[in-house]
C-alpha cells in the first residue's frame, strides 16, 4: 500500500470535503438548509426581523416599498412561502410576512390559544406594536382564514384582502386531503417524518418544485418535532373556531380570491362559495395549479394582485 498517497495533503483535503459534504447534506442538514433559506430571502428582497408582542416573540420577513402588505402563510408552513411573490411585489408594497404562532421561528408563550379568532387578535396586537395601522392583507390556506377573521374584527384597518385558497369553509366539497381527515385515516397536513413531508408535497403541487435535500430534511424534521402541537392547532382550527362561512358572510372588504383548479388540499369549489359570501369579491381560478399558487405560479399570482389593487385605487380616485 502506498502510504504517501493516503497521507498526501491534497488527497486528504478531497476526502475530508467529501465526508463533510455527506454529513451536511444528509446527517446534519440544518446549516445548509439555513443557507438555502437565506438565498431564498435574498431573492425575495426580504430581511429577517423580530418583535416581541405579549407572550410571543415574532419572527417575520420584511422588505419592499409602499403601502404595507401583510402576508400570512398556511398550516405547517412559514413566511418563506412568500419569497417568490415578494420579489415581484416589493417595488409596489412594503411586505411584512410573519411566521405564525406555532410555526417557523416564532416563539410562543405558555398560554397561547390557537383558535382562529384568538390568533387574529394576536396578529392585530403585533401590528399595533409595529406601528402599522392600515394595511393590505393576504393569506394562503389557514392564513387566508386568519385574514378574513382579521378583516371582520378590524374592517377599518384592512384595505383589501388577497385570499389564496383560504381554509375554514365547512360546507365546501371535500378535497383528497380533507377526505382522509374526515374519515380519520390520516391527517396529511401533520408531518411526522420525511415520508409524510414528501407525501404532502405531492398533495400541494401539480408540479412539485425542486427542494435541495438538506432543506427538505430540515423542514420535515422541524415539522416532526412539533407534530403533537400541530395536531392541537389543527383541532383548534377545525373544532373550536368559527367557520369561514360565518366570518366572511356579508363582509364588504374588497377581496381577490385565487384558487388552483387542481388543489387537492382544499377543494376549488370554495372559490365560488367565497364569491357568494362576500359582496365585493372577485375570483380567479388557475388551471393546472395546486394549493400554493404563490409558489407554483408566482408571476401570475402577483400580477393579478397588483392589477386588483390598481383597479381599487382608480375607483377611489373616481369616487
Amino acid at each position: 500500500m502506498n502510504w504517501q498517497i493516503i497521507f498526501n495533503p491534497f488527497v486528504l483535503a478531497i476526502v475530508m470535503t467529501i465526508v463533510l459534504a455527506i454529513v451536511f447534506w444528509r446527517i446534519w442538514p440544518e446549516p445548509l438548509a439555513r443557507f438555502f433559506m437565506l438565498l431564498e430571502r435574498r431573492r425575495g428582497r426580504l430581511q429577517r426581523r423580530w418583535k416581541t408582542s405579549g407572550e410571543t416573540d415574532w419572527h417575520y420577513l420584511e422588505g419592499g416599498h409602499g403601502e404595507p402588505l401583510v402576508l400570512l402563510h398556511g398550516f405547517n408552513a412559514d413566511a418563506t412561502h412568500f419569497c417568490q411573490v415578494a420579489r415581484l411585489l416589493s417595488p409596489h408594497f412594503r411586505i411584512i410576512a410573519p411566521d405564525l404562532p406555532g410555526f417557523g421561528d416564532t416563539r410562543i408563550g405558555q398560554t397561547t390559544s390557537y383558535r382562529i379568532e384568538d390568533t387574529a387578535d394576536q396578529i392585530l396586537a403585533w401590528l399595533d406594536d409595529l406601528g402599522i395601522r392600515e394595511f393590505y392583507l393576504g393569506g394562503n390556506s389557514m392564513g387566508g382564514y386568519l385574514a378574513v377573521a382579521i378583516a371582520r374584527r378590524a374592517p377599518e384597518r384592512v384595505r383589501a384582502l388577497w385570499l389564496l385558497a383560504p381554509g375554514g369553509l365547512r360546507n365546501a366539497k371535500l378535497s383528497a386531503v380533507m377526505e382522509e381527515v374526515a374519515e380519520e385515516r390520516h391527517n396529511p397536513l401533520v408531518i411526522r417524518n420525511y415520508h409524510d413531508f414528501e407525501r404532502l408535497l405531492d398533495y400541494c403541487f401539480v408540479r412539485p418544485p425542486w427542494i435541495p435535500l438538506p432543506l427538505a430534511r430540515f423542514l420535515a424534521d422541524r415539522s416532526a418535532r412539533v407534530a403533537v402541537r400541530a395536531q392541537r392547532i389543527f383541532d383548534a382550527i377545525r373544532y373550536d373556531s368559527s367557520p369561514l362561512e360565518e366570518i366572511a358572510a356579508g363582509l364588504t372588504t374588497p377581496a381577490l380570491v385565487i384558487w388552483g383548479q387542481s388543489d387537492q388540499v382544499l377543494h376549488v369549489d370554495g372559490a365560488a362559495q367565497m364569491e357568494k359570501l362576500m359582496p365585493d369579491c372577485k375570483t380567479l381560478v388557475l388551471p393546472s395549479i395546486g394549493h400554493l399558487p404563490m409558489l407554483e405560479a408566482p408571476r401570475t399570482t402577483a400580477e393579478a394582485w397588483i392589477g386588483f389593487t390598481e383597479s381599487l385605487a382608480r375607483q377611489e380616485q373616481q369616487a
